[in-house]
């Protein structure tokens, strides 16, 4: 009986994260909107997994600050405003930055071979959604070469609200911009490959404040 526990356990956690995942997708495919009140029993209708994974998944996303508590038993995504949106990107400047100097020096030619198929994946990117994954995987494996637990945790939940804002901005998903982002992309990739570490900073900085003007204007 208590062989089956750490499998029981893993499955749990399986479900938890299919319902967080699950819950952010909603957002990203625009079903589920900020300010727009939800609950347990309409998400698991609606994504088919379980009260007890959703519930948790929905606890995290508060803790989070990604949710929150609207009533007794509802829910609501947390709407973001242009002065908390220029917040987080101007976040996301200091913590890559910050990984740059680690990444040049951690980087192996196996993580290059993996980025270069993420920087492939962004430029083949069919919808916003793709985008916003593949890209997700761009710059969370860059900061990963950080090593640093802690960077990457916040990093992860940064990304997660970051991604909103880009996904709900109508101007974030003008192909133009995109193919413009994709080239940068390719830049910083380039300087990483090259252990370039001023580059890097260089590139991802020009990244991220390009992206910031297209989201939100001047």
């Amino acid at each position: 009986m208590m062989d089956d526990m750490p499998n029981t356990a893993a499955k749990e956690l399986s479900a938890v994260d299919l319902a967080y995942n699950g819950i952010i997708d909603l957002v990203l495919r625009r079903e589920l909107r900020p300010g727009e009140r939800t609950s347990v029993y309409l998400l698991v209708d609606r994504l088919q997994i379980g009260r007890t994974p959703v519930r948790e998944a929905i606890n995290r996303l508060q803790s989070e600050g990604f949710l929150s508590v609207a009533g007794r038993s509802g829910t609501v995504v947390n709407p973001i405003d242009q002065a908390q949106a220029r917040q987080l990107f101007a976040l996301r400047l200091t913590l890559e930055s910050f990984a740059a100097d680690y990444a040049v020096q951690n980087v192996t030619d196996a993580d290059l071979q993996k980025l270069k198929r993420a920087v492939d994946k962004l430029g083949e990117a069919g919808s916003s959604a793709d985008f916003v994954r593949a890209n997700t995987e761009f710059h969370s494996s860059i900061v990963a070469l950080a090593a640093n637990p802690m960077l990457i945790r916040f990093y992860a939940q940064l990304q997660i609200q970051l991604h909103v804002v880009i996904y709900l901005a109508e101007r974030g998903a003008d192909p133009a911009a995109a193919t413009a982002r994709h080239q940068e992309h390719l830049d910083i990739f380039a300087a990483l490959a090259k252990r370039d570490a001023e580059a890097l900073k260089a590139a991802l900085q020009r990244h991220i404040r390009t992206t910031e003007r297209a989201v939100l204007g001047k």
